[in-house]
């Protein structure tokens, strides 16, 4: 989880010993423990609140929380994002001088919802949204305190929303619209509410139609127009977003030239999300532009106000990274990751707690990237840095870092491999089996593909160090695991079925049971073959190493003919001329 995208120039509430930082007029909220999330959230800091309301709400988000059947680094990310939008509940309370107890009892079918949604989209930034969380509910709250009409729901959706009732605004206002009554301008203004409190509810499907229609009303609002694209990008509507985003930069373009350094930050954030849009198109080259654009901004920026927009520079070097890694431009993905870096690092020296966790993660990264490009030693040496930090990580938070400290021990096992390292290779695979199988333990669904790959990669260890019967076992485990994943995710899992199975007929082949062999060549085709009628270019190689593979099984066992045909078969598939 990156800390990066949401520091980078939002005013954020500080974290200090588990109470968020709320108004001037006090000095603590109500949190969540960020670490002690095993059996559910649990209350860090009270600020004085009664008990009985605090273990009501408690109890209410638990339920929640067993309902999504969280992974604990997901109930980690529950409670920081919860913890966040307490931070904002309860400055506001302090504010309208309400009691901030009053507003708890709405938090649950919001947190709920929240939950929901981590289990749907475990790789979004949950914790991002909820910073940006509390500067759409300012914002809300400003808008909403202007007054439109006489009518009498306004001022009861004002009040809703001032004591944080969401789903009661969320009604009044439907009924408000419902009345079809008002100036285009005043309708645009309250459909644009009614989004933002709905993307405030943490359900944007049900956003996108207001903030459309808003849109349409009033298409010159800038902050109506952003809302509007990044709830489309959400959504993965990229063709309908791209327009709306260059309109918007055309015209922070044109407002710059009188105010850049009100405007200067908006081009580059709208360049960044051009950025995003266009990787969703598989446009790169357009991606490329954009956050070069964008970065040479974040630069200048960065050099007046490091701690603003520092995160940005190292956000927009990330994302040109996975771009050019994702692209085969290996050599500038790890120039772009080394200077995430540095500057990461730079960040961590003002802000360990919060920065560390983004070194490792880029440090993974380019140990992947110097281990595809020859760099075995600048390789390990990252690995090896990434883990130092991850084990730190995982001695005062294991639910968030386990999963991370995994990965980095399966990637340094598959250098050590490579390397004929053996010993160490398998030293690392060991312990990233026993983290996965504990995480696998807590949530199948999360981790058992995990398990799987592991397995396999320590199947090929012993295939080489000469133990068929631990290789055959590993191979075994691994396709247990497949086999149901197959079943609910043909297009995810079949290649790493078909692989192991390949691997599984290798083994069999050099101990000497060709028949069993034969078998597990031959899924392995038919898997590959269904595979290669959606995705030719892809599986080719696969197929024809797999054939290859059964026709030396055939010569091996003197049938000739079948070997010949396998051969031919596979010479076919690797003739790319008439290739697509």
């Amino acid at each position: 989880m990156s800390a990066r995208k949401f520091l980078s120039g939002v005013a954020l509430a500080v974290l200090s010993g588990g109470c968020l930082a709320a108004d001037a007029g006090s000095s603590c909220s109500p949190a969540f423990s960020e670490v002690d999330v095993k059996d559910g959230l649990k209350v860090q800091a009270d600020c004085g609140l009664p008990g009985e309301t605090l273990n009501r709400v408690t109890t209410g988000l638990n339920r929640a929380v067993q309902g999504a059947r969280l992974s604990g680094a997901q109930r980690v990310t529950l409670a920081r994002a919860v913890n966040a939008i307490l931070g904002a509940v309860h400055a506001q309370s302090g504010r309208m001088g309400r009691r901030t107890d009053t507003a708890l009892a709405n938090v649950e079918p919001l947190v709920e919802r929240l939950a929901g949604q981590i289990r749907a989209r475990p790789d979004a930034d949950w914790v991002a949204e909820a910073r940006n969380w509390a500067a759409r509910y300012e914002d809300l709250l400003r808008r909403s305190s202007i007054a439109r009409s006489s009518d009498p729901l306004e001022l009861q959706i004002d009040e809703a929303l001032e004591r944080f009732d969401l789903d009661g605004a969320s009604t009044l206002l439907t009924g408000l619209l419902a009345q079809q009554q008002g100036t285009a301008q005043m309708l645009a203004a309250r459909c644009y509410e009614a989004g933002e409190i709905e993307l405030l509810r943490f359900a944007p499907q049900n956003a996108l139609p207001y903030l459309d229609k808003a849109y349409a009303l009033q298409p010159e609002d800038a902050d109506m127009a952003s809302a509007l694209a990044d709830a489309l990008q959400e959504q993965r509507e990229f063709e309908r977003a791209e327009p709306i985003d260059r309109a918007l930069l055309s015209r922070y373009q044109r407002l710059a030239q009188e105010k850049p350094a009100a405007y200067q930050p908006q081009i580059a954030r709208t360049l960044d999300k051009l950025g995003n849009l266009y990787i969703g198109m598989q446009r790169p080259k357009e991606a490329e532009a954009a956050y070069l654009r964008a970065l040479e901004i974040y630069w200048v920026l960065a050099q007046q106000n490091p701690v603003a927009y520092g995160p940005a520079v190292a956000e927009t070097f990330d994302n040109l990274g996975a771009l050019y890694r994702d692209t085969q431009r290996l050599r500038e993905a790890a120039d772009a990751y080394r200077e995430a870096l540095d500057v990461d690092r730079a960040l961590a020296h003002r802000d360990p707690a919060t920065y560390k966790p983004d070194i490792a993660t880029t440090l993974n990264d380019l140990g992947i990237l110097y281990d595809a490009t020859q760099r075995t030693s600048d390789a390990e040496q990252a690995y090896r840095e990434a883990l130092d930090i991850q084990r730190t990580l995982v001695r005062s938070n294991p639910a968030a870092y386990r999963p991370a400290l995994a990965r980095t021990l399966n990637n340094l096992g598959n250098l050590y491999s490579a390397m004929q390292r053996l010993q160490q290779a398998e030293h690392a695979y060991k312990e990233a089996l026993t983290i996965r199988r504990q995480l696998a333990r807590e949530s199948p669904a999360l981790y058992r593909p995990d398990v799987a790959r592991t397995l396999t990669n320590l199947g090929a260890l012993y295939r080489a160090t000469q133990r068929p019967k631990d290789a055959q076992q590993a191979y075994q485990d691994a396709l247990q695991i497949y086999r149901p994943l197959v079943q609910e995710d043909p297009a995810a899992y079949q290649p790493d079925e078909a692989r192991t199975l390949n691997n599984l007929g290798v083994l069999f082949s050099h101990s000497g049971r060709p028949r069993e062999a034969e078998d597990a060549y031959r899924h392995a085709l038919d898997l590959y073959r269904t595979l290669s009628r959606d995705n030719r270019a892809a599986y080719r190689q696969d197929e024809a190493r797999t054939l290859g593979n059964l026709s030396a099984l055939f010569s091996q066992t003197r049938r000739s003919r079948e070997a010949d045909e396998t051969r031919r078969e596979a010479a076919r598939l690797l003739d790319t001329t008439d290739a697509p």
